[in-house]
């Protein structure tokens, strides 16, 4: 922890007088070097200490000097932000809240934040404008919190500018669009949002949003069981590289691990192999687990003890080769991974079925890594892109 003031170090000590002093010195003088160390440092300070540094701050903020909430507002950060949002709410006037709507004209991107969330809370129709016109910004956090602030206002012009975005042809704006229902929480859109991943550029980060909104029971109240093992495969199929392993632990994939694993569903079996063939390559090198908590690394050992002396069967695998295109892809890879020719059989009725150049190629890698016998000729006259018959033909070099 690096406190680089004697405000910061003093606001979180065990000596209430000088907790105390301190926080009355950080609001009433405006000391925005010590709310910066303190920010700075939210992920390192336990969170009852924070709780108590926000709650000092509040007791000794009033109507004089709540001005200079504004200058602190100039620094986001989701833990600092109770402090911010509390004092606005409980002085909450007219006046108060037209200066926080101009923020939205002439204030950073950080004071915006915290006027979309304080209007999560304070319905001012004057807000609409500017939560519709920041609702698809490039900054995530001030995108989510407009869409919070909408959806409590119960604003639906830009819920459905969104359902509009999820069938154009920008990717990107079909990504906002994504990020944009999901932070908008409408279950109603669940069902569309978790089929639309298939076609987003960062699939594993939608699914990512949204597991840290809902629990698994309460997305089978709304989805589907494959609905709901789609969001995990992304997750799961984004490790160790892409997703960070703070959310075995944030996301409850043990939870989710226990709860399917006695099932003898294909989709769930597929997922749970390529879990466990994670967890072996983390567990032989610890480039990925060395920056963890203590707290996520106990987290990342227990999912591996879960997953002890787990049968992966490739031949209930292999039944997710004929369960569309996407999850075809991901069964070849698995049983490569797998390193079982007894798949093969599976895998050379799909390569005589399939006309899909992506199915083919991997269907050909599969062949290459299993020592299984193909007719490169019958694959390579389905193939008709160039870059795809190249990738084909590299398998039989």
């Amino acid at each position: 922890m690096n406190l680089k003031t004697q405000n910061a170090k003093n606001i979180i000590s065990k000596d209430e007088t000088s907790a105390k002093t301190a926080a009355f010195n950080i609001v009433n003088n405006c000391d925005v070097e010590s709310f910066k160390t303190l920010c700075d440092n939210s992920d390192v300070i336990f969170d009852f200490l924070a709780q108590k540094a926000v709650n000092r701050l509040v007791c000794v903020t009033n109507e004089e000097n709540l001005k200079n909430t504004f200058e602190f507002a100039k620094i986001y950060n989701p833990v600092f932000e109770r402090y911010i949002l509390s004092c606005w709410l409980k002085f909450a006037n007219e006046d108060l809240t037209d200066s926080i709507l101009e923020l939205f004209e002439n204030g950073s991107d950080e004071q915006k934040i915290y006027a979309a969330k304080y209007f999560s809370h304070i319905n001012d129709p004057l807000a609409k404008e500017f939560l519709n016109r920041y609702a698809f910004c490039d900054n995530e956090d001030l995108s989510r919190a407009c869409a919070a602030a909408l959806r409590a206002f119960g604003d639906i012009e830009a819920r459905e500018k969104a359902l509009g975005f999820l069938t154009c042809d920008d990717e990107f704006n079909k990504y906002k669009a994504l990020k944009f229902l999901i932070n908008y929480s409408d279950v109603n859109d669940l069902k569309l949002v978790v089929n639309s991943l298939s076609g987003c550029i960062f699939p594993s980060a939608a699914a990512q949003d949204i597991l840290y909104k809902y629990t698994y029971d309460e997305l089978a109240a709304v989805i589907s069981t494959d609905e709901i093992f789609k969001l995990y495969d992304e997750i799961i199929s984004a490790y160790p590289e892409d997703i960070s392993l703070d959310t075995v632990y944030d996301l409850d994939i043990i939870g989710f691990a226990v709860k399917v694993k006695r099932s003898d569903n294909s989709y769930a079996k597929r997922i749970l192999a390529d879990l466990k063939l994670v967890c072996e390559l983390i567990n032989s090198d610890n480039i990925y687990t060395y920056d963890l908590s203590a707290q996520h690394l106990k987290a990342v050992r227990e999912l591996a003890d879960t997953l002890d002396g787990l049968e992966i069967e490739p031949e209930l695998v292999s039944k997710e080769l004929f369960c569309g295109d996407k999850r075809a892809l991901k069964a070849i890879n698995t049983l490569i991974n797998l390193r079982d020719k007894s798949a093969a059989g599976k895998i050379l009725e799909l390569y005589s079925q399939t006309n899909n150049s992506a199915l083919l190629c991997e269907c050909a890698r599969a062949a290459k890594s299993l020592d299984i016998k193909l007719d490169s000729a019958s694959g390579l006259e389905k193939i008709k892109d160039e870059n795809a018959r190249e990738l084909f033909k590299s398998y039989f070099g």
